[in-house]
């Protein structure tokens, strides 16, 4: 197998969010077991301008395992010029297409979701990172765009050289409303020959054994924001209050130290949407406090609220 991780052992995936799974919290998540992290979507056409923010968010950390980045375009020409510079530069050990991203600003320009309904350009796509990179190629994909035809995607980026499908359960109009479809997901699972990642609605233990019922490999995104020991829990090992508070903390002086040329109040800003998650069970004066703190030394003391 030409992948990174057993998608049959136990344990589960952090799947890739826009603005969540940077690499302070990528390392987080695999060092409580996560099987695989998958950084957030960059556009090619960003990339091949000279984008430093695009740039920015490819960014690996030297400790990271799994080192997978997350490339979203239109052109598949474009795409894998973009993986060639990619590969080049950051050096990852696999690429990631984004075929399911569901927000208007990117399938108006016939990019992620949207290509799911034209699986020959998809498949054109795969083909063209793969032989630009040489690098093991996965799709992340929904069950459809305008209609559901995600097992015959499926079988198209089987037969381009995908060797990795990672299924969000919902179509592009459910964007994140209603429930997954792991039925669905078990379809595209029984119709291809490679590893088949299923993801939606995975924040319990429970949730995750259901899943694993079915004879599928897991992934886990907002049900890991604010909770990376979730992946530990999800393989059995018991994480104490006090291990959780430390994670927390040690999340937080990860990302400043990630950010810091941006400076320690950009850093701060932009890791409320992590705090909001790790103070979900926290009083709410201490959570409102928390969220709307300019102080590092303030908010490291909020964090002893996880719970």
């Amino acid at each position: 197998m030409d992948f990174l991780f057993d998608p049959s052992a136990e344990g589960a995936v952090l799947a890739p969010m826009a603005s969540f799974t940077d690499a302070p919290f990528r390392l987080v998540a695999e060092r409580f077991g996560a099987l695989w992290a998958v950084g957030e979507m960059v556009m090619s056409r960003s990339l091949l301008q000279g984008g430093a923010a695009a740039w920015e968010l490819l960014r690996l950390h030297p400790e990271e395992r799994s080192r997978v980045v997350q490339l979203a375009g239109a052109d598949p020409a474009a795409v894998a010029a973009a993986a060639s510079l990619v590969a080049e530069r950051v050096r990852p050990r696999a690429i990631d297409l984004n075929m399911g991203c569901p927000m208007p600003k990117v399938t108006a320009r016939g990019a992620g979701a949207a290509l799911l309904d034209d699986p020959e350009r998809a498949a054109r796509m795969v083909a063209g990172v793969r032989e630009a990179t040489g690098l093991p190629v996965s799709v992340k994909l929904r069950l459809g765009f305008s209609r559901v035809n995600v097992v015959e995607v499926a079988r198209v980026l089987e037969q381009a050289g995908a060797a990795l499908l990672r299924v969000h359960g919902r179509t592009a109009r459910q964007r994140y409303g209603g429930r997954a479809d792991w039925g669905r997901i078990s379809e595209v699972a029984g119709a291809v020959r490679i590893p088949v990642v299923g993801t939606g609605d995975v924040r319990t233990v429970a949730d995750y054994r259901e899943r694993r019922a079915l004879g599928l490999a897991v992934a886990v995104a907002r049900g890991a924001v604010g909770r990376p020991w979730f992946f530990a829990e999800l393989r059995g090992r018991a994480v104490t209050l006090a291990q959780k508070r430390q994670a927390a903390r040690e999340h937080l002086e990860l990302h400043l130290e990630w950010y810091a040329k941006r400076g320690e109040l950009w850093a701060l800003r932009a890791f409320r949407g992590h705090l909001s998650g790790y103070l979900a069970g926290a009083p709410p004066a201490l959570r409102r406090e928390a969220l709307a703190s300019e102080s590092v030394v303030r908010v490291m003391e909020a964090l002893t609220g996880v719970a």
